[in-house]
């Protein structure tokens, strides 16, 4: 099964290979202020063993590592992976990252206590959600934590990554996690959006 949406696939991911990270639009240097929050109230502690999906070019693994996590990032780009690999090391941050797929992902079960999706989830398609929270919840340790940001159903209209709703986030979750915090936030504007009206997720594997 295909992980991600068509528009993902043709339009967005021949990027990495094509452009220069500083050309990418969803390339920055921040991390969204919601999971900078949960690192400091604790929710995510140093120590824990994350699993950062699809994580691309590396930062939100680099953030999570360089804040005592041991953190291990997984793409199916070996472009982007190349360039997460130079990030890192700009950074002397030990993050270990790996190729593959979200929904085979090449690590053994229970191998996580926090598993990482930013802006993964509003790209994968409708159909294969439920083999993706099954493989997150496969990573997780009974009572680990899976963490998402992605585009809300507030978000400011256009193309792209899929505006999702609470039941988008919630239903196909249900079977391998409890809800343990589901709310919007707003994140920093851009120019072409200006209302990023974004979810944050926190669900614990039953």
């Amino acid at each position: 099964m295909e992980a991600f949406t068509e528009r993902w696939v043709s339009g967005f991911a021949p990027l990495y290979d094509n452009s220069e990270l500083g050309e990418i639009s969803w390339v920055t240097t921040s991390v969204s202020p919601a999971l900078q929050q949960l690192v400091i109230d604790g929710t995510l502690p140093r120590g824990s063993r994350v699993v950062d999906l699809a994580c691309g070019p590396g930062v939100h693994s680099i953030f999570l590592a360089r804040h005592g996590m041991r953190v291990t990032g997984v793409d199916r780009s070996e472009t982007a992976l190349r360039k997460a690999r130079e990030l890192a090391g700009f950074y002397s941050t030990d993050v270990d990252f790996v190729q593959g797929d979200i929904l085979d992902v090449p690590l053994p079960d229970a191998c996580a206590d926090v598993v990482h999706d930013s802006f993964v989830y509003h790209n994968v398609r409708p159909e294969a959600r439920e083999t993706y929270a099954a493989e997150a919840a496969r990573l997780l340790s009974p009572g680990g934590l899976f963490v998402l940001v992605g585009f809300s159903d507030r978000m400011t209209p256009g193309s792209g990554p899929i505006r999702l709703t609470s039941d988008d986030l919630v239903q196909p979750f249900l079977p391998h996690f409890k809800v343990e915090e589901l709310r919007r936030f707003r994140n920093l504007p851009t120019e072409k959006r200006p209302d990023q009206w974004h979810w944050l997720g926190v669900f614990q594997r039953r």
